[in-house]
């Protein structure tokens, strides 16, 4: 029984995957990245490929001009020439690189900061735990992607190769721009299949790498009732908990009925506590309010204090619906209530004097003295 509750069985909690995402662990393939990186190389040579051309033939023409003169002259206006419109090509090529693999790893992870990552473990040091990261199978994944690719692009470089060599041989009667522009179609092609078969090998370690992190967060129920515990609190505590408060709130409506000037009930479901003195409360509040177990609370207690208990099932559910604790009573009910606190006021030498039954005043029957 203890080995099943081991076993991690379940689906990692909203919880350990935050903890794992503030730790920096998140599932993320770089190779998604270095792909989006390559296309987008691809695809700025590819478009821009007519300016690059001609700057680098611009280049040659200024080098040659350069060539006349004496060298110690002109290598200094050659380097800076060279060096312009290499950084001008390359500028292009290596901030759209950066910006798609910046892009494709937002799109991956988000936005995430996470210092832990940051700060060096012993442990990456340790020896021991070299060779187990060596002999992973993580590890293992990388070396079978890494000779996926290599067989991917040996084999298109034998294809494109091949299917260049008949044309390139043809060229050579045509000299050296036809030779040119073969190479240059070669080294596109060879670019854009190359592009083509890191989107496959991407497509199928995104999902690897989406699988293999869920699996390294799976937790067992032992670990989930302990999240639990640890989250949401012990059941029993929060029962416990749960009980005590309804005591104290009980407790405290029980203090407020004895207190009362009048109960307004439902007769059983709902109890409003009023309270008015003419001296001190200008208008009457309520101050205890409950349903259910709470009601019976609020009544008995009144009923036992001697506080006069009115049966009225619309103004009872109304006080309920519309007021809140210490809440004065609302102006649209204050007749119905104020027919409450004239019958208390004209019987209260019968109240504190003890002649007058005990029992649940009836407003709805309008006898104002059937039992219920």
């Amino acid at each position: 029984m203890s080995q099943s509750s081991g076993e991690k069985t379940e689906p990692p909690s909203p919880k350990k995957i935050r903890d794992a995402r503030a730790k920096g662990q998140v599932a993320k393939s770089q190779e998604v990245v270095t792909t989006a990186s390559l296309a987008a190389v691809v695809a700025t040579i590819w478009f821009n490929w007519p300016n690059m051309m001609a700057r680098i033939v611009g280049l040659l023409d200024q080098i040659a001009y350069l060539q006349a003169g004496r060298f110690s002259d002109t290598a200094a206006a050659a380097i800076a020439i060279a060096s312009h419109t290499t950084v001008v090509i390359l500028l292009p090529i290596l901030g759209a690189a950066l910006i798609a693999g910046i892009f494709a790893n937002y799109l991956q992870i988000g936005s995430i900061f996470a210092l832990e990552s940051l700060i060096p473990k012993l442990e990456k040091v340790s020896p021991a735990s070299g060779l187990k990261r060596i002999f992973s199978m993580k590890q293992l994944v990388e070396v079978l992607k890494s000779l996926v690719k290599i067989s991917f692009l040996s084999t298109l470089l034998y294809f494109v190769i091949k299917g260049a060599i008949g044309p390139y041989i043809a060229s050579l009667s045509c000299g050296l721009s036809c030779q040119t522009s073969i190479t240059v179609a070669m080294l596109r092609d060879l670019l854009l299949y190359s592009a083509l078969a890191f989107v496959v090998v991407a497509g199928f370690d995104f999902m690897y790498q989406r699988y293999s992190y869920t699996k390294g967060l799976m937790m067992s129920k032992e670990e989930r009732k302990r999240e639990y515990k640890e989250s949401e609190g012990d059941p029993h505590i929060k029962s416990h908990r749960r009980r005590l408060a309804q005591e104290l709130v009980m407790g405290d409506a029980g203090q407020k009925a004895r207190r009362a000037t009048a109960i307004v009930v439902n007769p059983t479901h709902v109890a409003i506590a009023l309270q008015y003195d003419g001296d001190k409360l200008k208008l009457p509040v309520v101050t205890a309010k409950g349903l259910g177990s709470q009601a019976h609370v609020i009544r008995t207690e009144a009923e036992s204090a001697g506080v006069p208990v009115f049966r009225n099932v619309t103004l009872a559910r109304s006080l309920y619906a519309r007021t809140e604790l210490e809440d004065i009573v609302p102006d649209e009910l204050f007749d119905a209530v104020a027919e409450v606190l004239v019958w208390v006021q004209a019987n209260r030498h019968l109240l504190y004097n003890g002649p007058l039954d005990r029992g649940v005043i009836d407003m709805d029957a309008g006898d104002h003295r059937t039992k219920t």
